[in-house]
């Protein structure tokens, strides 16, 4: 997985989500690239730079695990300080978004409880600091580049594509469709790209969808299967490869980094979401949104986002 000549270059991809069961708040999906520009084995070299969940020794290494067990150790500052290491994000919330979102900032912003004007990181977050100091170390094995994507649905537009299509998973289709073509806009003719992807859930034929994300050529089906589905281009201006496959955020880091974006921002915006019931609601209690507690919440507000012109819609997924 190298780069074969000096015209050419070598992309990693990795693709996951955040939000896509609960009932309440955005769902969030994230891409991450970086070009490869060194022999042998990426995976390895990544894995070398970073800690998991399990390893508090180092903490000058940027932990990067599955996003779930990074958030239930260290937090959402645990995942903050991951993304400032690889990620140039702007001063605030619109800001990041403006310049990182592929879909969903025209929606937010007509949500109420979204908060443009919030600082992007903590103030305990040295951004510059860490992003400079990651930077170095990932250039000196053969990382560069490193950028981010963002696909968002809040509820009412999630709602949309769902009822459209009369399938969930659309949402998942949609949302690696539109940042694997934002990322195109970085590629030249003959670079090789290699996508990392979780997998859809049961999922185990993406043939239909992939082929969306050419402009020329044919998507070319390998293995299919429970354990993985893979792909290839044939045709197309740069050398297409996709792995998709259940737990890719444990086997490719660049998929658990995407996994960590991903859960960094839908928690994020879920703090949002929270601060402004807390205000509308005095008392309620948070909510991370999932079915367990989502009626709770849901059951305390309706009442209150009737009143403010809020339809259901608007603010409950109904799948």
């Amino acid at each position: 997985m190298s780069q074969t000549n000096d015209d050419s270059r070598t992309w990693i991809v990795g693709m996951d989500e955040a939000g896509y069961g609960p009932n309440l708040g955005p769902f969030v999906m994230a891409g991450v690239i970086a070009n490869w520009k060194a022999e042998g084995d990426w995976v390895e070299s990544f894995k070398n730079l970073c800690r998991s969940a399990s390893n508090k020794k180092d903490i000058t290494r940027p932990l990067v695990d599955d996003s779930k067990k990074a958030y239930s150790k260290e937090g959402v500052e645990g995942l903050e300080r991951t993304v400032a290491s690889f990620f140039e994000l702007g001063q605030n919330m619109g800001q990041c978004l403006n310049e990182k979102s592929v879909h969903g900032l025209e929606h937010l912003i007509h949500e109420p409880w979204f908060k443009p004007e919030e600082n992007t990181f903590f103030p305990g977050i040295d951004p510059e600091a860490l992003y400079s100091t990651n930077s170095r170390n990932f250039a000196s094995i053969g990382f560069e580049s490193f950028d981010c994507r963002f696909f968002i649905l809040p509820s009412l537009v999630f709602n949309q594509i769902v009822e459209k299509n009369d399938n969930k998973g659309a949402v998942l289709s949609a949302g690696m469709i539109s940042i694997f073509k934002h990322l195109e806009n970085l590629f030249s003719s003959g670079d090789a790209i290699h996508g990392f992807v979780d997998k859809h859930g049961g999922k185990n034929n993406y043939s239909a969808t992939l082929q969306n994300i050419l402009n020329k050529g044919l998507i070319l089906a390998g293995q299919e299967g429970v354990y993985e589905s893979n792909y290839k281009s044939m045709g197309a201006d740069q050398d297409w490869n996709f792995r998709i496959l259940p737990k890719a955020d444990v086997k490719f880091p660049m998929v658990g980094l995407a996994s960590m974006l991903a859960k960094w921002m839908r928690e994020r915006l879920m703090s949002q979401f929270n601060a402004y019931w807390a205000e509308q609601v005095p008392g309620i209690l948070p909510t991370a949104g999932y079915p367990g507690d989502a009626p709770r919440f849901y059951d305390l507000i309706k009442e209150k986002a009737q009143a403010l012109g809020m339809t259901r819609e608007k603010v409950w997924r109904n799948r």
